[in-house]
């Protein structure tokens, strides 16, 4: 797929977002509707989108990479803290772990799908599945324990049982055995899956409506920490690839999965633990906003 091609549906995807930033600001989209289309979003769309792409037939060189996928994900979890954390020594220490979750979970789920659905096909939406199966296992122990110093078995437990993690094992199982789905029910879960694109960014769009963007801009942190974010970690990891030669769409993937933005769960957890919660949604909104930017310049250098 050539470059102005991805930059194309990217934009498209962000002009999507606009009319989530219309209808948020027109209160059509309201706080309500926005956490009841991220539940939708959650537990129905995403776990069909990702089921549906699991089913599709594949070559013996998929099923290699699946596993491939599998240790870079937990490679990319063990290097990204190592990376930030010495990046954050003269951050105040109020913001300093809300800032360290944001830069170390991307919006991997909502924008990750849809992006990498856009460029690399239903084998890229595969890879993604599977790093959001990595993602979920650390963001319910390294992320609990940036916010609550601690971490326990049953919030590992809990973390198994997310219906990314669920609908991704569904997906391998079908593709492994190669079980025939009906196609009345294939055509049932493509139309559902096919939502996620669209929802994800209305959602995005109706967040960024919500925010104060006259204090986001005066924060210098948050330009400092968006910048660590969306372009020095992938460039880092786009670093890494060259040294071991690897340019498989793999790896691509994961990459540009770490070049989404902060990811809601820097919200959520800010606002469970009682943590800096309006910092903590001043940098999803403002990362999410920069990543208009940042996403093309990551997809044409380093994709």
């Amino acid at each position: 797929m050539g470059t102005n091609t991805v930059i194309t549906q990217i934009i498209s995807l962000f002009l999507v977002a606009l009319v989530g930033f219309y209808g948020g600001k027109k209160n059509i989209i309201d706080e309500n509707l926005s956490n009841g289309l991220s539940k939708l979003l959650v537990e129905i769309t995403t776990p069909f989108l990702v089921i549906s792409s699991f089913s599709i037939s594949y070559g013996s060189n998929v099923a290699n990479n699946i596993i491939r996928t599998f240790i870079y994900s937990f490679i990319i979890f063990i290097l990204t803290p190592l990376l930030v954390k010495p990046l954050l020594i003269g951050v105040d220490k109020s913001k300093k772990n809300v800032l360290e979750f944001a830069m170390v979970f991307s919006n991997c789920g909502f924008m990750g799908f849809p992006v990498a659905q856009s460029i690399f096909g239903n084998e890229g939406v595969v890879y993604a599945a599977i790093f959001n199966m990595v993602f979920n296992i650390f963001v319910w122990t390294y992320g609990v324990m940036l916010f609550n110093n601690t971490s326990s078995f049953k919030e590992v437990i809990k973390s198994l049982k997310n219906p990314g993690i669920v609908s991704a094992v569904i997906g391998l199982l079908i593709m492994i055995f190669s079980i025939k789905i009906p196609p009345i029910f294939m055509s049932t879960m493509k139309m559902v899956g096919s939502l996620t694109t669209p929802i994800s960014m209305l959602i995005i769009g109706s967040l960024l409506s919500r925010s104060e963007l006259s204090k986001i801009i005066k924060d210098k942190s948050m330009y400092y920490g968006s910048l660590i974010k969306l372009i020095l970690i992938p460039a880092a990891l786009y670093l890494v690839s060259l040294l071991f030669k690897e340019h498989s769409m793999v790896l691509k993937t994961l990459i540009l999965m770490q070049a989404m933005p902060a990811g809601a769960f820097t919200t959520i957890f800010a606002e469970n633990f009682n943590k800096n919660k309006e910092y903590s949604a001043f940098i999803v909104s403002f990362s999410s906003l920069l990543s208009i930017v940042t996403i093309p310049i990551v997809i044409k250098l380093f994709i």
